[in-house]
């Protein structure tokens, strides 16, 4: 899949020209189906991008989403595709330097949403009120953990996580340095919704499609930004210690003194572990395992605060 280039425009003016797009696509076929495949196919073309960038060597998660994209596609014609190109665009534009749930609001709009199982995607001014709530003083956190991690269990488009994303942003902390997101639903669509809109904005995230109830998950998938996170912070925290080791020099005192890492960024102080066991993604396994690390935040959906 390709991208256009384009220009800064006004949210609404992205969010009528997405809609136009999916309109035109679906005038011989079902909205909620045309809908759900280009997720399929959005959603694997983020996850595939340092793949076909040389920055990750191909693995068996590659392969089999590769494969799984190949099917997909089939069923459209390239004209078609190229629309699917373009809403990819848009949903990029929409999210450059902006917080929104935008796909849970087309997805409403466009009466794109389950409703026989009663699925509903929360205001985002709502959002921000219970990420505000959820998260407290989120530099204190980030200052005592280094990188504060968040669970969702029922994040449908990733509105409360992208909400608690822009409260750290708010407070002067950068979410996509400082946070990791473990966001899950049991909704196909809502899972690649979140992925979506977490690839886009930047964030550290696994999506997983699955019930957290029951326990049961099928698909775990990482963000290309925490993939690559490690492969991110080793050169800059090599470059942090050279320049500590020269300032020890010139200051006369050793590097090993703990004084000498006293400016380093908290994250880059921490032991560099993730909340995730990134080993996992590379393979076939969907067992949910976990770090021992204890969650910092977990973002409920309490609604009834508003009743």
């Amino acid at each position: 899949m390709t991208f256009i280039h384009c220009v800064k425009m006004h949210p609404a003016k992205i969010k009528q020209q997405f809609g136009s797009k999916l309109k035109s696509l679906s005038a011989s076929q079902s909205p909620h189906r045309v809908f759900s495949d280009w997720l399929e196919i959005a959603a694997i073309t983020l996850h595939q991008l340092p793949y076909h960038s040389g920055e990750l060597a191909k693995d068996t998660a590659f392969e089999t989403l590769e494969a799984q994209y190949m099917e997909r596609v089939k069923a459209y014609s390239r004209e078609k595709l190229n629309s699917f190109s373009e809403m990819l665009s848009l949903l990029i534009l929409a999210h450059n330097g902006s917080y929104s749930d935008f796909l849970g609001e087309i997805a409403g709009e466009y009466e794109l949403l389950n409703k026989r199982v009663g699925q509903f995607f929360t205001p985002y001014h709502l959002c921000r009120l219970l990420a505000k709530v959820s998260v407290g003083n989120v530099r204190s956190l980030v200052e005592e953990k280094g990188i504060v991690t968040v669970c969702e269990p029922a994040v449908g488009a990733g509105g409360l996580v992208i909400a608690t994303a822009e409260e750290a942003a708010s407070q002067g902390v950068d979410p996509c340095a400082y946070m990791q997101f473990d966001c899950t639903d049991v909704s196909r669509d809502a899972f690649n919704m979140a992925y979506i809109q977490l690839s886009a904005l930047g964030l550290q995230a696994i999506v997983r499609h699955g019930n957290t109830l029951s326990d049961e998950y099928w698909e775990h998938r990482p963000t290309p930004q925490l993939r690559m996170f490690e492969q991110w912070l080793a050169p800059r925290r090599k470059a942090q210690q050279l320049v500590q080791a020269m300032q020890s020099i010139l200051a006369g005192t050793s590097a090993a003194e703990p004084e000498a890492c006293d400016s380093l960024p908290a994250y880059e102080k921490s032991s560099g572990q993730t909340l995730f066991d990134l080993e996992q993604f590379a393979g076939e396994s969907l067992t949910r395992k976990r770090s021992p690390q204890k969650l910092d935040v977990v973002l409920d959906r309490q609604m009834d605060l508003f009743g």
